[in-house]
């Protein structure tokens, strides 16, 4: 999830559940404005969670306490990509975590 708001949703990651759960925000999720003001959400207003990338408070948590990691695995894809991999030590090209974590990002991007 990390890969596909760092791609497609950047500025979601600006904010946080927390902060939609307290104002409002258009479909294009950009603030809902009054006289130059943010609106508040009325008291028991139910969330956009289902039209969320995030997808609930739930799911975004562990994304948005990673997402330092998921920027550089993603930085570190497209180093990989422009030099065929020879960015890699050795010891980087033969660990199957790497591997497999540069696979997930490659199959998001594609």
């Amino acid at each position: 999830m990390g890969v596909k708001l760092l791609l497609f949703h950047p500025q979601l990651l600006k904010r946080s559940c927390q902060q939609c759960q307290t104002w409002l925000f258009d479909e294009k999720h950009q603030p809902i404005l009054r006289g130059g003001r943010p609106v508040r959400r009325p008291s028991g207003s139910p969330t956009p969670c289902w039209s969320c990338p995030k997808k609930s408070p739930a799911h975004s948590r562990g994304c948005e306490r990673d997402m330092q990691r998921i920027s550089q695995t993603l930085e570190l894809y497209y180093q990989v990509r422009a030099t065929a991999g020879r960015c890699l030590s050795e010891c980087e090209a033969a660990d199957p975590r790497l591997a497999r974590n540069l696979a997930i990002v490659d199959a998001v991007v594609r």
